[in-house]
């Protein structure tokens, strides 16, 4: 092994044979745990010795945040999670310039947490990521709340992992939410009407596309899955497609298979695009593939959408909520339609749960107010059984129900309080 020279007393950093580089605290101190470069490891011996010098326990083998961080997202990667690149980007953007990120693991609080928190929910967005470039040169928009609590919940799965592997004894970022968002004004996301649905399926648009779109507001399935469905995995027979991947060779979101059933919309585009795809290259066996026959790249609607869009006629200045509209809400689209009844018979959350791939119905339930078109349709079309109801007399002068002026006086119970609950 080779070793890369120190200031006396500041330890030493070893370079092994796997290409690792081990530190070791000063005075022949412990090791601590190897790093993938030099860098990383003196960053984990100089914070080591701060958390020794300062009389803070040192965890086992030192293991700073940022490292445990970088062999936590390394294991989820190796283990095929579809999220792990956008994890890996999360965590350096948002978690690695943390200054807590080069403290020993057992140095951070649920205070330091909750500090980061607040600093993520104030946190300006770069440009290009997600947000519109025009605006952005008027006013930086903050982070979207479900980046922050996607990064939140990724620190708090890697702090979790730490408990599990016995570096810390309790996970800092357990207990730690974001606040109750009480200023929002509008979603974060929007839907197609039925009024517009109906339009950019009619538009003077490329058949392909208009069926892509179909496809994907009859299914709901994301982008990833859609681009990389099989024919094999379509039975039109059984009326029943199975999303096995969600990016080439890798799973869905949530890492397990489903069937959904293929709805009228998902069957009319299938039953004009199959004897289409039949002329052309699928070299894959896809449902989507480019006209070359390749696979469709990941995270870019389809050539044209634009187009579609301003054929159809949304704008986003003129619509319901002044939202433009992106390739992944028609994802929204299929599940607002159907738990709102504008297909047929309203789904229950759970139902569209299922048929979208949620992790749970919590996700789901940003759907929920969706049903109050519901609940007024079944309010209206409710008349009751008419034998149930009394007759009402005419108006009487010794009906109360039917006096032309309201009382002068009317007495609430008080419960013992006297005449302050009279209303006069």
């Amino acid at each position: 092994m080779t070793r890369k020279r120190r200031a006396p007393g500041t330890g030493t950093i070893e370079r092994m044979p796997s290409g690792l580089y081990r530190p070791r605290l000063p005075d022949r101190g412990p090791r601590l745990d190897p790093c993938a470069t030099y860098e990383e490891a003196e960053r984990l011996l100089n914070a080591a010795i701060v958390a020794r010098a300062t009389g803070q326990s040192t965890p086992v083998d030192g293991m700073t945040l940022a490292a445990w961080g970088t062999k936590v997202l390394e294991t989820r990667e190796l283990q095929g999670i579809r999220s792990a690149r956008t994890d890996y980007s999360r965590w350096r953007v948002h978690v690695e310039p943390w200054h807590c990120a080069t403290w020993p693991l057992a140095s951070i609080s649920r205070a330091h947490v909750q500090e980061w928190l607040d600093v993520m929910l104030t946190k300006r967005a770069a440009p290009g990521r997600g947000h519109d470039k025009k605006r952005h040169a008027r006013k930086a928009e903050k982070l979207s709340r479900i980046t922050v609590q996607n990064t939140l919940n990724l620190l708090r799965v890697v702090l979790q992992a730490a408990v599990e592997r016995g570096h810390i004894d309790e996970n800092p970022a357990a207990g730690v939410k974001l606040p109750r968002d009480t200023g929002a004004t509008h979603e974060p996301w929007t839907y197609l009407t039925p009024e517009e649905q109906k339009a950019i399926l009619e538009a003077d648009a490329p058949l392909e596309l208009r069926l892509m779109v179909a496809f994907a507001i009859g299914t709901g399935m994301r982008q990833g899955e859609q681009w990389n469905l099989r024919l094999r995995d379509v039975d039109k027979d059984a009326g029943r497609i199975t999303i096995r991947f969600g990016s080439a060779g890798k799973p869905p979101k949530n890492g397990k298979i489903r069937r959904i059933p293929i709805l009228p919309l998902t069957k009319w585009a299938l039953d004009q695009w199959l004897p289409i795809l039949k002329t052309r290259p699928n070299e894959h066996g896809l449902v989507w593939p480019l006209a070359s026959g390749a696979r469709r790249g990941k995270g870019k609607a389809p050539h044209g959408w634009e187009e579609l869009l301003a054929a159809a006629g949304i704008v986003a200045e003129q619509r319901h909520d002044g939202r433009p509209v992106r390739w992944h809400d028609l994802r929204h689209t299929c599940a607002s339609s159907l738990v709102a009844g504008w297909w047929g018979r309203a789904w229950r959350l759970e139902e569209v749960r299922d048929m979208l791939g949620h992790s749970s119905v919590t996700v789901t339930e940003r759907y929920a107010h969706m049903a109050e078109s519901v609940l007024e349709a079944a309010a209206s079309e409710t008349f009751g059984n008419p034998t149930l109801i009394p007759p009402l007399s005419p108006p009487d002068s010794r009906n109360p129900l039917f006096l032309a002026a309201p009382p002068a006086r009317i007495e609430l119970a008080t419960n013992g309080l006297g005449n302050r609950c009279s209303i006069h």
